[in-house]
């Protein structure tokens, strides 16, 4: 059965289940399941365009271009593609899990599509509130699903998480669930699962539906020595600074798609404001600290 899906201004079609609105209309990014295969530590023929290794440095993941672009997880999967990374067939290693697929198509594929297209994508979580997006950006760890969550059960509605696509100051709606670490568990609401990387994965209650102007970019520092939220906006240059830290895809190489990133960044810092937070430790958070953040950024929507 194949899944059609609307999100982060694509069309996607995936023999998949993805956490993902459901929508209609030809496919820009194709998923097909293939047969199960060897899929082994040594790097595709091609140019490397991006490769993370492990401690013992062996690879976690690698990117290569030739006749073929394919994305490699050794001992679990290749998704193997046209050069456009359009049409991609996936073969999973035998024996592998493979309920990390979907965690690593609606993630990581989803992400190089569009950075081989040469789209802005920023490593962040967002919500819609008083009609704009908050963009909450920052590395694995530093609290951006939880702060997503968070606000969720305040009323706003969930952009995205994970992944987020920016294009002509509008921040387009993406993944339809927050994945919680542990310490975050008890933020969920609704429907649940545990997904196979050790999250808990839930469904907020109210979705955004449309893409949003991108109101604010928030890079979290959490702190156990702050008990009140304390924004403070970065200049131009180092909120480009800070915001090229944070790459959605770790080990990129592409040295075109690189270049469109820096400019894309660079338009955005100069029309969207670039917030640092020293939020406290959480959660639980302290009573009215995350209403202060919203009330600190609502005059931001309004005139967004």
């Amino acid at each position: 059965m194949t899944h059609t899906y609307r999100a982060h201004g694509l069309h996607i079609a995936s023999d998949f289940p993805l956490p993902m609105p459901p929508g209609k209309g030809i496919p820009d990014l194709t998923l097909c399941r293939g047969d199960d295969r060897e899929v082994p530590h040594e790097r595709p023929p091609g140019e490397r365009l991006a490769e993370v290794a492990r401690p013992n440095r062996t690879i976690f993941y690698t990117l290569s271009r030739g006749s073929r672009t394919v994305l490699r997880y050794p001992a679990l999967c290749d998704f193997e593609g046209d050069r456009a990374f359009e049409h991609i067939t996936v073969h999973k290693h035998p024996d592998a899990d493979g309920a990390l697929l979907p965690v690593l198509i609606a993630g990581a594929v989803v992400a190089i599509h569009l950075m081989l297209h040469n789209a802005l994508v920023l490593h962040a979580s967002a919500v819609e509130t008083h009609g704009s997006a908050i963009a909450f950006v920052g590395s694995s760890g530093m609290g951006k699903s939880t702060l997503a969550a968070a606000l969720c059960n305040l009323g706003c509605a969930l952009l995205t998480d994970d992944v987020l696509h920016v294009q002509n100051g509008l921040a387009h709606p993406g993944g339809t669930e927050n994945r919680l670490r542990d310490n975050a568990r008890q933020l969920a609401t609704g429907e649940t699962y545990e997904t196979a990387d050790g999250r808990l994965a839930q469904r907020p209650r109210t979705l955004a539906a449309a893409p949003l102007p991108l109101a604010a970019c928030v890079v979290p520092r959490p702190s156990r020595e702050v008990t009140e939220v304390a924004l403070r906006r970065l200049g131009a240059a180092e909120a480009l600074l800070r915001l090229s830290r944070y790459p959605r895809v770790l080990g990129w190489q592409d040295t075109a798609s690189m270049a469109a990133t820096f400019q894309a960044l660079g338009d955005l810092v100069e029309e969207v404001p670039v917030f640092e937070a020293r939020i406290p430790w959480g959660p639980p958070f302290p009573d009215g600290a995350l209403e202060d953040l919203l009330a600190a950024l609502q005059p931001l929507d309004q005139h967004a």
